[in-house]
């Protein structure tokens, strides 16, 4: 499952769903600061779900460390990953949000210019054309695809927690209800491009999140919501939490 991350809760809203509605059995990966919550950090660690570092460690001096350490802890988040999807079952589902954190502006600014210091203006452009969404992080993405071949894979978009960016913002959202609302898009195995080059793959996963941001977007401004065409819709609702 590949979602959007945007707002409090939207994580625990998902795996809800998925342990009550669908009778799944979830795997999320999740960053690893959610392990400074004692309760997190004992329950999740007990079940099988992967604790990544967002960003490389630094050294007492306060300095990063070097790209190849770097580098290292980028191969082990995606043998994480690996392990978590190869070891699923029938039952079974892997929660992966590609964004790697919740959308800001400051992140969303960081995310565009971020993509031009690598030189990949044209997904940066992209990028600067979805203001809902963080631009997807591919590599732990199509790492959990890989290594599941039999899996469908369902992409997520939701829409009513976005709003909630600062502390002040979930202060006040504690009086009043809050209305989300969620739709989900299932891709079957056999159409997923698991072979395709890097280029192809990204081009695929950039084109679905361009679909979900046109959702968020078209709900946003009260407008029907139309099929991508060569899919099937997996979930469509609304809860009020």
């Amino acid at each position: 499952m590949l979602s959007r991350h945007a707002g409090p809760g939207d994580s625990l809203l998902l795996v809800h769903h998925l342990l009550i509605d669908c009778e799944r059995r979830p795997r999320v990966v999740m960053k690893a600061t959610l392990q400074l919550d004692p309760s997190i950090d004992i329950v999740a660690n007990r079940v099988p779900n992967a604790f990544l570092r967002r960003h490389p460690p630094r050294t007492e001096a306060g300095t990063r460390v070097s790209a190849r350490v770097s580098a290292r802890q980028q191969d082990e988040q995606i043998r994480q990953i690996s392990r978590l999807a190869a070891g699923l079952d029938q039952r079974g589902a892997l929660v992966i949000f590609p964004e790697g954190g919740n959308w800001t502006p400051l992140r969303w600014r960081r995310g565009i210019d971020r993509l031009r210091r690598r030189g990949h203006n044209d997904l940066a452009k992209r990028a600067a054309a979805m203001p809902n969404l963080l631009p997807p992080r591919t590599a732990g993405a199509f790492a959990a695809i890989g290594a599941c071949p039999d899996a469908d894979v369902i992409f997520v978009a939701h829409t009513g927690l976005d709003r909630l960016v600062s502390v002040r913002d979930l202060w006040h959202s504690l009086l009043a209800d809050m209305t989300v609302q969620a739709r989900w898009w299932r891709v079957p195995a056999a159409d997923l491009p698991r072979d395709a080059d890097h280029e192809t793959q990204v081009e695929w996963l950039y084109g679905w999140w361009e679909r979900i941001d046109a959702w968020i977007t078209e709900i946003s401004h009260g407008a029907a919501i139309t099929q991508p065409a060569g899919t099937q819709p997996a979930v469509t609702g609304e809860s009020r939490e």
